[in-house]
């Protein structure tokens, strides 16, 4: 039954092999002389082969992925570990026993470590504020020499503030489009541009800018500047003038000045200590005089000794509540005589310790009547009419002729008086009128005309002073008489309203231009040129500069003709529009030339397109014009990574 089976199946695997016709006849053993022998391939059956493939493929997989999860085990325990052998291999450095060079090398290896750990840290910052300053100092460099001038640069953090001058508006846009085309600014910004009052030129051709040596650890490099090549020479020391503390007439303690009777007021100080003041004049025969201090400053108290003849005269307070002194003298009826005056201080002393002394002639007061005794009923004899007018009245129309250097008492009597008086001038000459030792309730003011002009003033010391006196200074034109009023603005009147007033001819002040005009600039931008005036005199004069307008100042305050004194307009501040102001020239103690000055802000205006607010956002520009201007950029710098 066996040998059946595998006979059959033999047969089958022969029909298959060959492909001959098939018959249904059986096969007989005895048609084969060989037995048949199996190939390899034929042994095993073709389809059990990528099986197989396949459960190899599945046992690796299998393998791996316990692998895979073991492996990730592993690292994770091995970052836990080195988090905690560190300490502990500080710690173990410590522990006796150890060799000795285990110690120090463990700690060197924490050391290290860690340094490694806070290198990681500040790499990101480090990387942010590395700038890359040769490219980014070149593209500021790279500009045509012959339209525009960098001037200045200044660093702050990642900012860099470019200043400069240039040929017009238009060029400094192409300037600012070509830093920002450049990719080495994080942004652009035209901050202002504004009319330079100085012509551009070509400056000779430098040397490019410095620029810095790039470094991966860049912390605020502040820009490059040119270092000097010259060791700058300590000037020599000049000798400084020791002021002079005392007062122009010094020393006058034993010898005497003289003083003229009607002239102004000689200013004394009470300094050094102890000092005493004296003064001679001549008194004329049978007149009257008055010597008086007056204006005195805080701390001083005047004690008045007068001396003519054997006559000896002294006064403390000339009234009650005042510090002053005042004498009044006579002078014998037939001999002219000379006054000695001594002026002591009985307050402090010191070089503030100012005061005026002046001597000036006086009327003598009316004699009170007197009764006269008889033999009979006594009899009174009336005393005539008392005139409280002054003896140059009447004077409202016509005026009374004053001399050069002499002083006249008036007095404002009755209601509503002014006083007139005619001073004889002499063509291309100067000359002053003042008045002075007002009574109590006088304020007076002075206009002065003459060959079609009037000059006048009111008070010429400064308010808060207390002076109310006035002094007027004028040119003559021509010969003729100048006639001065003098009207008392308090409007107070009586026979006690009493004045001096005095004429003196002076040298004159010339101030060329008469007018100043700083022309225009524009707001916001640079002052403009100052200007220069030129101060004459007839001799040489000292003159003293003051100004109330509070943006015009002068290079210096005083000096001595001839001279120049320049002058600034600061327009910081100032609106768009006309600006008008003044200053004062005094010379001669009491002549005074003011002179307009004026200037003009013009409104800032920008002829630049808006564009895309990229670096135009807040600028403030020029009027487009072909003269120079003034520009500032503002770049951030962009910083450049850092590899780790």
């Amino acid at each position: 039954m066996l040998a059946a089976t595998n006979d059959e199946a033999i047969g089958c695997q022969t029909a298959e092999r060959t492909g001959d016709v098939q018959t249904d006849s059986p096969i007989d053993p005895t048609d084969f002389d060989e037995p048949y022998e199996f190939s390899d391939d034929e042994a095993e059956p073709r389809s059990t082969a990528p099986l197989i493939l396949w459960m190899g493929v599945l046992g690796l997989v299998v393998l791996f992925i316990p692998l895979y999860l073991t492996s990730n085990t592993l690292a994770g325990e091995v970052v836990r570990l080195e988090s905690e052998v560190f300490p502990l291999q500080t710690a173990v450095a410590a522990t006796p026993g150890l060799p000795p060079e285990a110690g120090p090398l463990i700690i060197t290896l924490t050391a290290v470590h860690n340094q490694s750990s806070q290198i990681d840290t500040l790499l990101p910052t480090l990387a942010a504020a590395n700038v890359d300053w040769p490219g980014a100092l070149s593209a500021v460099n790279n500009v045509d020499r012959n339209q525009i001038q960098i001037t200045s640069l200044e660093q702050s953090g990642s900012q860099l503030l470019i200043r400069g001058r240039a040929i017009s508006d238009d060029v400094v846009t192409t300037y600012a489009r070509q830093l920002e085309g450049t990719g080495k600014f994080a942004a652009v910004e035209v901050q202002s541009i504004v009319q330079a009052p100085e012509p551009f030129f070509s400056p000779t051709p430098t040397a490019p800018l410095p620029t810095a040596t790039p470094t991966t650890a860049v912390t605020n490099t502040p820009v490059p500047t040119a270092v000097p090549t010259k060791v700058p020479v300590t000037p020599k020391p000049t000798a400084t003038a020791t002021p002079k503390l005392t007062d122009d007439f010094e020393w006058d303690d034993a010898h005497a000045n003289p003083i003229f009777v009607g002239a102004p007021p000689q200013a004394h100080n009470f300094y050094p200590n102890f000092d005493v003041d004296c003064v001679i004049f001549l008194a004329k025969a049978g007149r009257t005089y008055e010597v008086s201090t007056d204006f005195l400053a805080p701390g001083v108290d005047t004690f008045l000794t007068v001396t003519f003849g054997d006559v000896s005269l002294t006064n403390d307070d000339a009234e009650l509540g005042t510090l002053s002194s005042s004498v009044t003298l006579q002078a014998p009826p037939d001999i002219d005589i000379e006054v000695s005056v001594q002026v002591s201080n009985r307050g402090v002393y010191g070089a503030d310790k100012w005061y005026d002394l002046q001597v000036v002639e006086i009327v003598p007061t009316t004699p009170t009547p007197t009764i006269t005794p008889t033999k009979g009923p006594p009899t009174i004899t009336p005393s005539p009419t008392t005139d409280l007018r002054d003896i140059h009245e009447p004077n409202d129309v016509d005026p009374n002729p004053i001399a050069i250097g002499e002083a006249q008492i008036h007095n404002f009597y009755p209601n509503g008086d002014v006083d007139k008086v005619g001073l004889l001038v002499k063509n291309g000459r100067f000359y002053q009128i003042v008045t002075s030792q007002l009574a109590v309730g006088v304020d007076t003011a002075v206009s002065v005309n003459f060959n079609g002009q009037t000059w006048q003033n009111d008070d010429y010391d400064l308010p808060g002073s207390g002076n109310l006196a006035s002094a007027v200074c004028f040119p003559a034109q021509a010969d003729g008489t100048a006639v001065a009023t003098i009207s008392n603005v308090g409007q107070q009147f009586g026979g006690n309203k009493t004045y001096v007033v005095s004429a003196q001819e002076v040298p004159f002040l010339t101030v060329q231009p008469e007018t100043i005009n700083f022309g225009t600039a524009t707001q916001g931008g640079s002052n403009p040129p100052a200007q220069t005036v030129q101060i004459e005199g007839t001799e040489p004069l000292v003159w003293q500069f003051s100004t109330e307008t509070p943006w015009l100042s002068a290079a210096v305050i005083t000096g001595t003709t001839p001279s120049s004194l320049s002058l600034t307009a600061h327009i910081a501040g100032l609106a768009p529009g006309v600006h008008e102001g003044e200053f004062t020239l005094g010379w001669a103690d009491f002549c005074r030339q003011t002179v307009p000055v004026s200037v003009k802000i013009d409104p800032v205006t920008s002829s630049l397109p808006g564009g895309d607010g990229r670096f135009l956002p807040a600028a403030k520009f020029a009027l487009r014009q072909s003269e120079t201007i003034e520009f500032v950029i503002l770049v951030t710098l962009l910083p450049v990574p850092v590899e780790p």
